[in-house]
């Protein structure tokens, strides 16, 4: 599910959004809802007696694949910071190009 929201909405998201701190917050808070929605979901699975999510039966389930779980939502989330950041650079370099009275103040 995260992976899906970075692809569908980083890059779009700092393409509309000017600022740079505006772009990333933007898109970590949304990120919250959407890894908050994805983990309880997980979890209600998890309990349920689903074990493809942390790969053992609930509650005896390794700690590292646990952490393994956190580490990917991790990378996952930088890749999707690096991408509102390439957004905003395209979207800045494309408003100077139209000659936007609004591109002077990109990056703020």
């Amino acid at each position: 599910m995260n992976v899906i929201y970075t692809v569908l909405a980083a890059f779009a998201l700092g393409f509309l959004i000017r600022q740079r701190g505006a772009a990333v917050a933007t898109y970590l808070a949304l990120g919250a809802l959407v890894f908050g929605y994805q983990t309880l979901w997980l979890v209600l699975e998890w309990v349920g007696g689903s074990t493809a999510a942390f790969g053992g039966p609930f509650p005896a389930s390794a700690d590292s694949q646990i952490f393994g779980y956190g580490a990917v939502n991790l990378i996952i989330t930088a890749a999707g910071v690096a991408l509102v950041l390439l957004g905003v650079r395209v979207g800045s370099r494309r408003a100077v190009r139209r000659g936007d009275a609004r591109a002077s103040v990109v990056g703020a």
